[in-house]
């Protein structure tokens, strides 16, 4: 009897290690279609208590929306040596400022995405929802799968 509790508990704990793990299947004869962005800091517009920009990505189909998926990354560029690192959205990243006071300030820069037909929208939100700082320039990898 404790074997069959010991061996059930090892495929619980096996199948809820599995379960962290985003596995991206792209089923056969589907295109996947790579779009680069470039985002200068004058093209993020206030939107609630977050920025948001909203980029142009006419791949985006309306068969895109009802069959396939859209996956967007933040590049890094050059950072690793010279390499681009790939972040997946949703991202969440620890930030460090100077404050008023001259102390440090520290706060959390959330940034994700929602896409709909020909259009990619990405927001950019801190943990204070303060909107007095414009997000600087950045880079997003947008995968379409058709």
């Amino acid at each position: 009897m404790k074997t069959k509790r010991f061996l059930l508990f090892l495929i619980a704990a096996g199948l809820m290690l599995t379960g962290c793990v985003e596995k991206v299947y792209v089923p056969s004869g589907s295109d996947v279609v790579k779009l680069d962005y470039d985002v200068r800091s004058s093209q993020w517009q206030v939107f609630g208590d977050s920025y948001r920009v909203v980029l142009d990505a006419p791949d985006i189909t309306s068969r895109v929306v009802s069959r396939g998926d859209v996956k967007v990354s933040r590049i890094y560029t050059g950072e690793n040596h010279g390499t681009d690192i790939l972040t997946p959205l949703p991202c969440i990243r620890t930030e460090v400022t100077e404050g008023p006071d001259g102390g440090d300030y520290f706060f959390t820069t959330f940034i994700d995405y929602e896409w709909t037909t020909g259009t990619v929208s990405i927001f950019v939100t801190t943990s204070d929802l303060y909107t007095g700082d414009v997000p600087g320039d950045m880079a997003f990898r947008v995968f379409v799968t058709k």
